[in-house]
């Protein structure tokens, strides 16, 4: 017999924006909102705007601000590997999923 799904638990799920999500983990990574920014091909108006969102969804402060950059706050310390870490996991199983539809290598992959 297959795997039942508990929809209470999953359609329950409480997830903030993924756009959030990523603005933040780019953010941490580059150091800035401009190397972000760069990144994922938006303003660094649009960067601070998505974080300071996630900020509000999750009530604490990710980043302190500085006029000369950024610094992680703990929390945003202790965020950020799980992030990366959870984004990195969808992209792979994402990119698995599409080489067995098209049975080619990882997009980016050379053989």
């Amino acid at each position: 017999m297959g795997q039942t799904l508990d929809y209470s638990t999953q359609l329950g799920r409480q997830l903030p924006p993924l756009t959030a999500i990523k603005a933040f983990e780019a953010a941490g990574r580059h150091g800035s909102f401009t190397g972000a920014a760069q990144e994922l091909q938006v303003t660094p108006a649009a960067i601070s705007h998505h974080v300071k969102m996630l900020e509000g969804w999750l009530g604490v402060v990710l980043f302190r601000r500085f006029a000369r950059g950024l610094e992680l706050t703990e929390d945003g310390r202790r965020y950020l590997p799980r992030l990366t870490s959870a984004l990195d996991e969808i992209a792979s199983v994402t990119d698995d999923l599409m080489c067995e539809r098209t049975g080619s290598d990882r997009p980016g992959s050379h053989v």
